[in-house]
């Protein structure tokens, strides 16, 4: 935990005293001045670094104006908070007025106690964000040298093949030496390769007559830009010399800055244009396929797999502790520990699949084969390497193991967005279950979904619901401006006769087709209320978002059933958030409406989630509800999409004009998190946060907790 120091300002000794003796018990550092003019506040200041000040208006000490002022300038992350003798609406704006982040009551210690802990901590996420953006900024610098050394590699590479196939004769020099001649220049000295050329001086085969101009004209620099023409006699072969022009220019080749001699004995070529640059289309960091590409390649390869009946699977990788290597070791080592896992990926799964960098630490691989037992057979290749294999990083030695889940592409998955849906939740049981293995989708599931028989579907949930086969995961949610209380969504998990997991999507898409599904909703809400009410014996300030769905939010009867809900585990509305799809709020505009009313009768709360997804701004101009999630698409890929930076952008502004909060889905990396913290998003959710688990136990008040967030 970083230094936390604390400035008593006040010219009332007996204040001051009774104000230091509560921090110090607290466990904080404290230093008391009674400055008599702001000059000698400013040479207090010069010798210490306190990083909160607390300000007790007197006669002696300075306005309160010319504090904050000198604390601006001096670092603009000190808080300053007002101690006053009794707290008014008129006293309280003043202060804050004034630039102060609170203003407290004297001898009020809990509360004093509680609003320093709070600014610390704000004053703590402002200061490593800061350092984040500037990291940011670094990392961004690199990624786009990274870029141009790549563009630069591959028109290298392109002037290569397009000298290749010129038909007048160039070769590279250096130091006098051959290192690289195209097949018309090996043509013309005699020879149909360049083995006998390469590493032989270029004196070699000129005419002696011109070896003293040549050699003084190797030697002499000239610039890149320039280009001097000299009349040699070449030596050929077996024949007579042979006239020529020569033109010698500057180019870097193999990272060598070369002469290029261009060699003319009759007429002129052009060169032909180059292939698009497709730079877009890759990661920065891996050089592998990035994300957008990636799913659309897998669209158009599950459309084609579909009618040819060839075999196709998507391989979904995670790395099992990479945040904790990422905390250990930094942003910048951990970019180039991705790109060494990355390069073990292409060496095992070669040029035959096709590989993408999916997120900040997982990988996704299109597998190609004609035979199902060869995605899990690489697979297991890959997991046991990496399990053996010690990199070292910027002096660090690190070890880390990952978990891989396996989706076959077959007819029941319907597109890209289905088939990574299905790989991840297959990651998910592996890692869930111990990490450092493989889990691959099951298919049971999507054999029944296909069924057409409405009774059969009916048995098939009922059975799983009379043989409680789920359970609830929770999902942390943290404030980014500092509010107090722990939010959870609470989150299904399904299992099929085998005990494998499912993808709860599947199963409730299913449900909704009958009856059950309400059944199904009510019975997460009691779920959901007993471990709320057993949490709140313990922390009061705890609240969950629940998730509905259209049918059950459709049930005029259901704000009443919440209601004895509410009462039979003694629960207050307020620590209750229900979640309505965007596509349920727009398709049932007045339920979902009836629903918000009913809802804030109860003092529940609502949040619209998936919102901009579905792309449909208006609806929440007409629902006066409390929280909108927007939809995790739009938080992928965040730090490098100019479309879904304006599309977040809008969202937030859109919120904050009709006073509704705003969280981010699907926060993975850390990359984002500037971008919304410049956003003033309220709230994020991920895995960068903490991913789903059965215990209710994310500290949210502890400072670490905030830190690994952003570190």
């Amino acid at each position: 935990m970083e230094s936390q120091n604390i400035l008593i300002i006040e010219d009332v000794k007996d204040r001051y005293k009774a104000q230091a003796v509560v921090l110090v018990q607290a466990g904080y550092s404290v230093q008391a001045v009674q400055p008599d003019s702001i000059e000698q506040l400013e040479d207090h200041l010069a010798t210490s670094s306190p990083d909160i000040v607390l300000y007790g208006k007197g006669e002696k000490t300075p306005k309160l104006e010319s504090v904050i002022a000198l604390l601006a300038q001096e670092s603009a992350e000190i808080p300053l908070i007002v101690i006053i003798n009794k707290l008014t609406k008129r006293s309280v704006a003043a202060a804050e007025n004034c630039g102060a982040a609170a203003v407290v009551q004297h001898g009020q210690s809990e509360d004093l106690l509680r609003t320093v802990k709070k600014e610390l901590r704000s004053a703590l996420l402002h200061r490593r964000v800061a350092r984040l953006e500037s990291e940011f900024e670094v990392i961004q610098l690199q990624h786009r040298i990274i870029e141009l050394e790549n563009t630069l590699r591959e028109k290298e590479v392109r002037c290569i093949d397009l000298t290749e196939d010129c038909r007048n004769a160039i070769a590279y020099i250096y130091e006098g030496t051959h290192i690289y001649a195209n097949r018309s220049y090996c043509n013309l000295l005699g020879h149909d390769n360049d083995d006998e050329i390469i590493g032989t001086p270029l004196l070699n085969w000129i005419d002696l007559h011109y070896n003293v101009m040549l050699t003084k004209l190797l030697r002499n620099p000239f610039a890149r830009n320039d280009i001097t023409k000299l009349k040699v006699k070449l030596i050929q072969d077996d024949a007579e010399p042979v006239e020529a022009d020569m033109e010698f220019s500057m180019v870097k080749y193999d990272n060598k800055l070369c002469t290029q001699i261009t060699v003319r004995t009759s007429g002129e070529q052009k060169i032909h244009k180059s292939s698009p640059d497709t730079l877009r289309h890759h990661d920065m960091i891996t050089g592998l396929y990035n994300r957008q590409y990636f799913m659309k390649v897998l669209d158009e390869k599950i459309a084609s797999s579909v009618k040819s009946g060839m075999f196709q699977a998507l391989t979904f990788i995670l790395l099992d502790n990479f945040k904790t290597i990422r905390e250990k070791i930094g942003i910048a080592a951990s970019d180039s520990l991705i790109s060494e896992i990355a390069e073990l990926i292409r060496e095992i799964y070669g040029h035959e699949h096709t590989i993408a960098r999916f997120g900040d630490y997982t990988f996704t691989v299109l597998n190609n084969y004609s035979y199902k037992e060869g995605a899990y057979q690489l697979a297991e290749t890959l997991r046991s390497r990496l399990e053996e294999h010690t990199m070292s990083v910027d002096g660090h030695t690190v070890r880390t193991t990952c978990s891989i889940g396996i989706c076959v592409i077959n007819e029941h998955v319907k597109d890209a967005q289905n088939a990574h849906s299905r790989a991840d939740l297959a990651c998910e049981l592996a890692r869930t279950s111990g990490g450092n293995q493989i889990h691959v989708h099951s298919t049971t599931i999507d054999a029944q979904i296909d069924r057409e028989v409405e009774n059969k579907m009916d048995d098939m949930v009922r059975k799983t619901i009379d043989e409680d086969r789920y359970y609830l995961v929770y999902q942390p949610i943290i404030s980014l401006n500092g509010k107090s209380g722990g939010h959870y969504e609470v989150l299904l998990r399904i299992l099929d006769e085998d005990g494998h997991m499912i993808l709860p999507g599947q199963f409730l898409s299913l449900a909704e087709k009958s009856p059950l599904i309400m059944e199904i909703d009510h019975r997460v809400v009691q779920m959901a209320f007993k471990t709320l009410a057993e949490k709140h014996e313990e922390e009061e300030n705890t609240a969950f978002f629940i998730k509905l769905s259209g049918e059950t939010l459709a049930d005029p009867k259901l704000p009443e059933w919440i209601k004895l809900q509410l009462n039979r585990f003694s629960l207050k509305g307020e620590s209750i958030i229900f979640e309505i799809p965007e596509s349920v709020a727009a398709n049932k505009p007045n339920e979902t409406q009836a629903f918000v009313q009913a809802m804030q009768a109860l003092d529940c709360k609502v949040a619209i989630e998936h919102f901009g997804y579905a792309n449909k701004p208006e609806i929440i101009k007409h629902l006066s509800v409390d929280y909108l999630k927007i939809d995790g698409s739009l938080i992928n890929n965040l730090a490098t999409s100019v479309d879904n930076q304006k599309k977040v952008k809008a969202i937030v502004d859109l919120a904050r004009s009709n006073d509704t909060l705003c969280i981010a889905e699907h926060v993975d990396d850390a990359y984002c998190l500037v971008m919304l913290w410049e956003y003033n998003i309220d709230y994020i959710q991920g895995y960068l946060v903490q991913e789903p688990s059965k215990e209710l136990n994310h500290d949210f008040e502890d400072e670490a907790a905030l830190a690994v967030i952003i570190d």
